[in-house]
């Protein structure tokens, strides 16, 4: 699945950070680099607007696609009784956006629970998401299985005594995964049993 946006806050940090350490630039709205703090911040704040609508129009295209196994591995939980959950740092209104245009409206209302960066005080690393989603869902973090993308959420899940099977990006590929109960390219060939199966393992080894 296309990665979420993370809260526009973020990114603003990110931005100021990255002109910080290159530059300002100059641009349509300012014939020259802007100097002053306030003029910055008009100038990350209309980039923040047109990457969002940017953003919205992509995933609305429908040009992007789930990953590999995302939604076979969904329906195989579902139909088991196994309760979901998503957990995502992006801001609710990314969260909605890439659900329902990625996995669909049944999928997405099926959900059993779903949390965006809104929905806690600390983002990933910090366990907050998963250990509220646990609450909600009314299960013991030892029973959950958490599916991560990075390092960061990899930490998350740990932090909440949560299992986690990382299926890495191109942009995380290179992060270290060895607290990951499995770590595979995509979902293409794993079933539910696989999980359950590491799951259980990872159990009995504590």
């Amino acid at each position: 699945m296309m990665r979420l946006r993370k809260s526009d806050r973020w990114r603003k940090a990110e931005d100021a950070m990255y002109f910080k350490e290159h530059g300002w630039p100059s641009s349509t709205i300012f014939e020259v680099p802007p100097e002053s703090d306030a003029d910055r911040a008009k100038l990350i704040d209309i980039l923040q607007d047109w990457k969002i609508e940017r953003y919205q129009e992509i995933i609305k295209s429908g040009t992007v696609q789930p990953r590999p196994g995302v939604l076979s591995l969904m329906d195989e939980a579902k139909a088991a009784g196994k309760k979901l959950a998503v957990c995502s740092a992006a801001t609710k209104s990314s969260v909605i956006l890439c659900l329902e245009n990625l996995i669909g409206l049944e999928r997405f209302h099926g959900l059993d629970c779903f949390l965006a960066g809104d929905d806690v005080k600390e983002k990933k690393p910090d366990p907050s998401i998963y250990r509220t989603a646990a609450k909600k869902l009314d299960v013991q973090g030892t029973d959950c299985l958490v599916v991560e993308d990075s390092i960061i959420g990899l930490q998350a899940a740990k932090g909440a005594g949560m299992s986690c099977v990382v299926t890495y990006t191109s942009s995380t590929a290179n992060q270290d995964f060895s607290d990951a109960i499995a770590i595979y390219p995509d979902l293409s060939s794993v079933r539910l049993k696989d999980l359950e199966v590491f799951l259980e393992n990872s159990l009995a080894a504590k």
